[in-house]
């Protein structure tokens, strides 16, 4: 919590931190005392303190001297992932507007397994060798989710940075993404899913009209790769005025939205980005999950005029004796260094979470596309501040749901839940935890009573119980595990905000 009151680093009159007992605050804590040796946490920091300590650790993190453009955290930095998994033996695809063979992807191993223009299927892979206006958008988020870091000497790698890939460009010679060129590429994945092994797709592109999944074509694709065992990911979009098209409204897509995380490390301080949410047509809420959507490592295109600019901006600065107008030059355009800019947008927060898929495929190849969304789902934080409808199961925790991948035995799970037995009057519930003694359903049909409807462990993590069937209504429930954590079904694509700024889910008789 933050209170206005004089800052004992500075002596200015700010809004001051004084709570730092979550464990990621930890590292900040521990600069500032090695600093400033008589301070301590219980008095506090105020927000531009913060940010001047958490830069300072930046630039031993990554080695950058002051004043040579921006100071971004490394992606694989500010999610805190897991250091043993790089997405190694996973192949992403990415359905994007263009792509060029950048550095980051080929070298020294070319790690792109195909590379096709849907609009023009025979064009040959010399189309991709020279940079073109719409290769801009693809090039980025493969190499946010990807890039091994070859032209930063690993400093900017994606935490994938072992995947192998298949980049299929939709974007057409006008400069348009069209819903046809999406349907045509998604269509090529379900034909070839097998023969290159793809386990993710990444969709940072949308659809053209605001419809049911039950109507989209691209919906209906989305929902066939799902069941053949591929997990997909879209971005939302940046507009929270915006309508959530296709595929972000679909049930079986993780949709994601943005967090800012003001460029630190301190949970504090994180913020929500302007990114799309709410219900959709058919009532679903998105996004399921946020992940860093600014600040964001991206590759600048190689041989175009942006950077021939950058490289010219940064030798002067080394040259020139006005340092500060090439400076204030470099941080106008969001120059890192000669070969990188940052970027935002929820079109990579997306490829961020393929890239934390593809370690916990490496982790634990046989995981379902369930299993990984209930993993995801249940290891996320929310920012307690900031309403649930904008930011649905909370901020995404990259080493957290690894390292609960590497440790899951059940590699399968139930689809969808709960299962309505019309044929035989009744309702069934189950719930998957390992760690659980007890687990209790509750809902507006037991009076949310939390000890009336208790779940029996069937097989190891396995938890069941069937309740009669109810009249015709719309019905809210929830768990309860160990007595005292109340949490929605992970597996129920329905629900609905609750009155203390949480979801119950939800099911239809």
């Amino acid at each position: 919590m933050a209170a206005t009151k004089v800052c004992t680093l500075c002596t200015n009159n700010q809004k001051v931190v004084s709570k730092f007992d979550d464990p990621h605050d930890q590292t900040i804590v521990k600069f500032i005392k090695k600093s400033r040796p008589e301070w301590n946490p219980e008095q506090g920091a105020c927000l531009s303190c913060l940010d001047k300590f958490h830069q300072d650790i930046l630039k031993q993190l990554i080695n950058l001297e002051n004043g040579e453009g921006y100071t971004v955290l490394p992606t694989p930095v500010r999610l805190n992932a897991h250091p043993d998994y790089s997405g190694k033996g996973v192949t992403i695809c990415f359905i994007d507007s263009g792509f060029f063979l950048h550095p980051d992807l080929i070298a020294p191993k070319n790690r792109i397994k195909k590379i096709i223009d849907i609009t023009h299927p025979k064009r040959s892979i010399n189309y991709f060798k020279d940079p073109h206006n719409n290769a801009w958008h693809g090039t980025m988020t493969s190499v946010v989710c990807a890039g091994n870091g070859q032209l930063s000497e690993g400093v900017y790698k994606g935490v994938a940075y072992d995947a192998e890939l298949i980049l299929l460009k939709v974007m057409d010679e006008e400069h348009k993404i069209s819903e046809a060129n999406i349907i045509k590429a998604l269509t090529w994945v379900k034909k070839n899913h097998k023969k290159f092994d793809i386990k993710i797709v990444n969709l940072s592109v949308t659809g053209d009209e605001e419809v049911s999944y039950k109507k989209s074509e691209i919906d209906q694709l989305v929902s066939w790769l799902f069941n053949a065992g591929i997990n997909v990911v879209a971005a939302v979009g940046n507009d929270t005025s915006a309508r959530i098209l296709p595929p972000a409204n679909s049930p079986e897509v993780i949709a994601v939205g943005g967090l800012d995380d003001r460029n630190t490390l301190d949970p504090i301080q994180q913020n929500l980005y302007h990114s799309t949410y709410g219900y959709t047509i058919d009532q679903l809420i998105k996004p399921e999950l946020i992940a860093p959507a600014i600040w964001i490592a991206a590759p600048i295109l190689p041989k175009t005029d942006a950077a021939k600019e950058a490289d010219f901006l940064f030798d002067q600065l080394t040259k020139s004796e006005d340092k500060n107008h090439f400076l204030n030059e470099i941080k106008s355009k969001k120059l890192i260094s000669p070969h990188y800019q940052y970027a935002d947008g929820t079109s990579f927060a997306a490829p961020i979470v393929c890239a934390v898929i593809a370690q916990m495929l490496q982790a634990s190849p046989s995981l379902s596309p369930e299993m990984i969304r209930e993993i995801l789902l249940k290891t996320a934080r929310p920012i307690s501040s900031e309403t649930v409808l904008r930011q649905g199961y909370g901020v995404l925790q990259a080493g957290h749901a690894v390292s609960k991948a590497t440790k899951e035995t059940h590699h399968k799970w139930i689809k969808t839940n709960p299962v309505i037995d019309y044929a035989s009057k009744k309702i069934i519930f189950r719930f998957h935890d390992h760690e659980a003694k007890q687990i209790h359903l509750t809902g507006n049909f037991n009076d949310w009573n939390p000890t009336v409807t208790p779940l029996k462990l069937e097989k190891e993590g396995g938890w069941k119980v069937e309740i009669p069937l109810l009249p015709k209504g719309t019905y809210q429930y929830k768990f309860i595990i160990n007595k005292k954590d109340w949490t929605i079904d992970p597996l129920n694509f329905f629900k609905e905000v609750s009155g203390y700024n949480n979801f119950n889910s939800v099911f239809y008789i």
